[in-house]
């Protein structure tokens, strides 16, 4: 049943496909029936870079079933005729995998130069971010090698891959900061990694892990292997990016201090702002205008992978000061971190942890906040119920894959992010403004005698009326939903939407309680005093 539900996290082969297309000069084979071939389609579309997906599929049809033959030596062959890559990783999709060939006796029957690696991504246990960090993770340990340390302080960037959210600007974010401190990116991977590169990696001082999801193993690897010690934090926010830097330059100054090595120096503020002269973030002094303080009582509701349900909702309360109606992921294996990094923010009761978007769904219109934080099943769901959404983390729609720069680490993200609950909040109120003060003269309303399709509106009210009446007995209503009349919806539509289903159930409510099975612009006024709705 579940393959018939959208799904937050892609399948193992997509997984596969977003660490081999973040590289360079390597392929993926997948040896899967036609139509499995539709992650080629999912990254063209979405990644928009001019380079071709790296990735082929081996097709397996009925008539190869039929007679015994697999087509994947000869694939193997021709990907490496054609394209000459240094590493080919091959993998079964969820329905060939069934088959329980022996692909490593298969590769290896293709004679190739290239290295082989079958990778074993089970689709029925793993799923995208599952099977990206076990791939990238192994392609680590298979080509790291022990290298002396960079003359000059120096890191590895890990987690950055094809389809992240918003990482390619993430990793500009990340490139300035380090920059302006002096110190040197010795590798990016899986984003732009060569194998080579991923040979070079135990020369850095210290690795960037910012992101849970992925590089975090490889990480933990290459610090138990090689010594190499980790800043897996993610300077989302402008305080967490102030920790961060000072982190950074400590740990590097510690190395330093061993090797002697050049102390690296905190410069002034100013000098990780676009000029050079500003401060480097807007954030600090926007919080505390007018325009900000506005939303500072609006709560807001955060759900999607850990890295941004954490860094987005320490955000908005601390930064932008909103109340935090309740957090939650959709990746069980990391809620238990979550959780604690949320101790304080939310309460147990508060936090989700579900990988079923109607739960989160349900949560949400339980909770109606104005602002929600989300996926783009939250962003549905929003629409659904006439909230403000912002999408934070995956999955996504194109829409969140931009040309233009807009990180959400750093002091650079902190502003985007601002920017980004502002703009959301602000045209979500321009609709309701819109409701509340009609459309400006685009729909003329003379006020003269009512039209024929007013007519029939308040005949049918009137028909209503008449068979509420009738369903009256005993001083008890029949069980019927109640109806609005064309008056009171009309009324109910200056209530702010983000509010509005919340006051249709209060009113709705009374109703039923009441014995009404008709609203009308009365029955609206008497419960909103009666209730408040």
């Amino acid at each position: 049943m579940r393959l018939a539900y959208w799904m937050y996290e892609g399948t193992a082969h997509h997984g596969v496909g977003r660490v081999m297309n973040s590289m360079r000069n390597v392929h993926a084979v997948f040896h899967a029936p036609q139509g499995d071939d539709y992650v080629n389609t999912i990254f063209t579309m979405l990644e928009r870079t001019p380079s071709f997906p790296s990735m082929t599929t081996s097709v397996v049809s009925g008539t190869d079933l039929a007679r015994g033959t697999i087509r994947l030596p000869e694939t193997l062959r021709q990907v490496e005729e054609k394209l000459h890559p240094e590493l080919i990783v091959v993998i079964a999709s969820c329905s060939t995998i069934l088959l329980q060939e022996n692909l490593e006796v298969a590769a290896a029957s293709a004679h190739l130069d290239a290295d082989v690696l079958v990778y074993d991504a089970n689709p029925y246990r793993m799923q995208e971010n599952g099977a990206a960090e076990g791939l990238f993770s192994e392609l680590v340990r298979r080509y790291a090698a022990p290298q002396p340390l960079t003359e000059q302080p120096s890191v590895n960037i890990l987690g950055p891959a094809s389809l992240g959210f918003h990482v390619r600007h993430d990793l500009t974010s990340l490139r300035r900061m380090l920059n302006t401190l002096g110190v040197r990116v010795n590798v990016v991977a899986p984003w732009g990694a060569t194998v080579d590169d991923l040979r070079r990696l135990p020369a850095a001082w210290l690795n960037i892990a910012p992101y849970r999801e992925l590089g975090a193993r490889a990480a933990d690897y290459l610090e138990e292997q090689f010594g190499t010690p980790a800043l897996r934090e993610a300077p989302l926010g402008v305080q967490p990016t102030l920790r961060w830097l000072n982190a950074l330059v400590d740990t590097l100054n510690e190395i330093g201090v061993r090797r002697n090595g050049p102390v690296i120096r905190m410069p002034h503020l100013t000098a990780f702002s676009l000029d050079g002269m500003s401060a480097p973030s807007s954030v600090p002094w926007f919080a505390r205008t007018a325009d900000m303080e506005s939303y500072a009582g609006k709560s807001a509701f955060i759900f999607g992978d850990a890295t941004h349900t954490v860094g987005m909702t320490k955000f908005l309360r601390d930064e932008l000061g909103m109340p935090i109606a309740g957090a939650g992921t959709y990746l069980l294996k990391e809620a238990n971190w979550v959780r604690e990094q949320l101790k304080g923010y939310v309460s147990d009761d508060q936090f989700l942890s579900t990988d079923e978007f109607q739960v989160t769904a349900a949560r949400i219109a339980e909770l109606t906040p104005e602002l929600i934080c989300g996926t783009q099943m939250e962003r549905h769901t929003a629409r659904k119920y006439d909230l403000n959404c912002m999408v934070i983390a995956p999955p996504t729609h194109i829409e969140n894959h931009l040309l233009s720069y807009r990180p959400f680490l750093g002091f650079d993200g902190a502003d985007t992010i601002a920017d980004e609950v502002y703009t959301t909040c602000t045209l979500g109120m321009e609709k309701h403004l819109i409701d509340l003060f009609g459309d400006a003269g685009l729909e003329h309303d003379d006020g003269l005698a009512p039209t024929a399709d007013r007519q029939i509106a308040v005949a049918a009210d009137a028909e209503v009326a008449v068979s509420v009446a009738e369903a009256v007995v005993d001083g008890q209503s029949s069980t019927v939903d109640p109806t609005w009349s064309q008056e009171a919806e009309s009324m109910l539509k200056k209530v702010p939407f983000f509010v509005r289903g919340k006051a249709k159930g209060n009113v709705e409510k009374y109703a039923r309680d009441h014995g009404i099975a008709l609203i009308t612009a009365d029955v609206l006024l008497t419960a909103k005093e009666n209730i408040g709705a």
